[in-house]
């Protein structure tokens, strides 16, 4: 992204994600790089909202938050939960292959 230009968020409806689409959830593993946790799969329940995540003044990255309903019980990488559904950004989502 070139210094001074702002990046337009995705609209929900022409990202391919939205309510009901089946995903993965890729776990970032910066901290965990031993882990074998598989990336949880589940679905998107609602979201579409945005979130602020400020990198270096002035500069910020807007992006869509989703909420994920998972398949199983979902276990964080720090040993967290288990956890039924979470906020995920749209940048760790991958829509599932479809079976």
């Amino acid at each position: 992204m070139a210094f001074g230009k702002k990046q337009r968020p995705a609209e929900p409806g022409r990202t391919g994600f939205g309510v009901g689409v089946q995903v993965v959830v890729r776990l970032d593993r910066g901290n965990y790089p031993d882990s074998h946790a598989p990336d949880p799969s589940g679905v998107i329940v609602a979201g579409g909202d945005m979130e602020g995540a400020a990198l270096y003044a002035p500069v910020t990255l807007r992006e869509a938050v989703w909420v994920v309903q998972f398949d199983e019980p979902f276990y964080g990488l720090d040993g967290s939960g288990p956890h039924e559904s979470a906020r995920v950004t749209q940048s760790h989502l991958e829509a599932a292959l479809e079976a």
